[in-house]
């Protein structure tokens, strides 16, 4: 059985709850003003809480490439460095700046 997404769940629980409300009368007790009250409580908040984590999933693929950006440069620098650290010190010092490669 596959998992709906969240947004598929919430608009098949909004369907439900209005054939629900529009067929109050010929509902089982079970299926109460109360139940329903607390079922349209859920599926409003659900809702609310799926649109907060849509913002957050963007606003983290937007600080991903940032990141992604950023270390990027910044491993070129760090190349372009160690290239010029082998040119200008000693083997036996290269250790000192984080890395012992090979000439």
């Amino acid at each position: 059985m596959s998992r709906k997404s969240y947004a598929e769940t919430i608009v098949r629980s909004k369907l439900m709850l209005e054939a629900m409300k529009a067929n109050k009368a010929s509902l089982s007790a079970k299926l109460d003003d109360t139940f329903i009250g607390k079922f349209a409580s859920d599926t409003s908040e659900a809702e609310m809480l799926n649109v907060q984590q849509e913002k957050l999933k963007a606003a983290l693929k937007e600080q991903t490439a940032k990141l992604e950006a950023t270390l990027k440069s910044m491993e070129k620098q760090y190349a372009e460095a160690k290239k010029r650290i082998k040119l200008d010190f000693p083997q036996e010092q290269w250790k000192e700046f984080g890395f012992d490669d090979k000439r």
